[in-house]
């Protein structure tokens, strides 16, 4: 496949540019945070739960399910934080290169977007759990071409994004979660979804640059790999020793740990379609730009 170089969209940049100035909020007045949240009920729809869809889950009490969804609810957010953190580092390393020159008024309502989203999500784990779970690092990939390294920083940032606001787009609509659980969820998907139109558009234009200058093929078949180990990467994040732990949901299970309940779960043959549900969109978009080949990855 022969992959022309794409110039960046400004039209789309100006929209998104514009739509980020009308939507702005104030993030100390947008929401109520009250003293105590519900710990009966679920804080998630009961299908995003890693447990479901395996012979675990069917055992699991109501209360135990419950518990479960607020650990992986931490989890969730604690990787919000985590994953906005490094972003942020990025865009403030790049936005004032030479070549992000016509998109850096963006970055600048990207930064101050992003910033607001960590706030809520720490503060939720603060205020409502005590913590935020530790990040477990991204490896990072050993590339010399300083191009190539910011495709994998902008891919990796938009599966990240496409990842989360599979589960933000479900609970923001759920009506039987806590009320703050559901308008995070609910305001992170709206500012979320102009961050992915950005991130689809700049991996385009990156990624074309570098493919049409590739005439040995090396730097393609790399990015592949690379993408590939990224999907990977992310669908392990959903498995959380820490999580089963706090949930006390491991004596129940049968194994010896929460790392063997992590890699039971992981690995279980009945989350595969599950995985596909929430990467499956992400992964046709890196297809169709001739970035991966097919989802197998989803299925490893």
């Amino acid at each position: 496949m022969t992959t022309q170089p794409h110039a960046i969209d400004l039209q789309l940049i100006k929209r998104l540019t514009e739509l980020s100035r009308r939507g702005y909020y104030d993030p100390y007045q947008r929401f109520y945070w009250p003293e105590q949240i519900d710990k009966e009920c679920l804080w998630c729809d009961e299908d995003l739960l890693t447990t479901y869809g395996t012979e675990l889950h069917s055992s699991l009490s109501q209360q135990t399910l419950a518990a479960l969804s607020q650990s992986e609810a931490i989890n969730f957010y604690s990787l919000n934080v985590h994953g906005i953190k490094g972003a942020l580092e990025f865009i403030m390393r790049c936005i004032y290169d030479a070549r992000y020159r016509d998109i850096s008024e963006y970055l600048h309502l990207f930064i101050t977007e992003e910033n607001t989203h960590m706030w809520f999500f720490a503060k939720f784990c603060i205020d409502y759990y005590g913590k935020i779970y530790p990040a477990a690092t991204m490896p990072e990939s050993r590339v010399s071409n300083p191009i190539e390294k910011d495709l994998y920083m902008f891919a990796s940032t938009l599966i990240f994004e496409e990842y989360v606001d599979f589960y933000n787009h479900k609970v923001g609509r759920n009506i039987q979660v806590p009320a703050i659980v559901r308008e995070i969820n609910h305001q992170h998907h709206v500012d979320e979804s102009r961050h992915v139109s950005f991130g689809r558009e700049v991996v385009k234009s990156i990624y074309g640059e570098l493919a049409a200058a590739d005439d040995s093929g090396d730097v393609t078949t790399r990015v592949g790999r690379t993408i590939e180990r990224i999907f990977i990467y992310f669908i392990g994040l959903m498995y959380n020793p820490r999580a089963y732990e706090d949930a006390n949901i491991v004596s129940l299970s049968g194994l010896a740990n929460a790392a063997a309940l992590r890699n039971r779960l992981r690995n279980d043959r009945a989350r595969s379609a599950f995985h596909q549900q929430w990467f499956k969109r992400t992964a046709d978009f890196f297809i169709r730009q001739g970035m991966l080949a097919d989802a197998s990855c989803l299925s490893r």
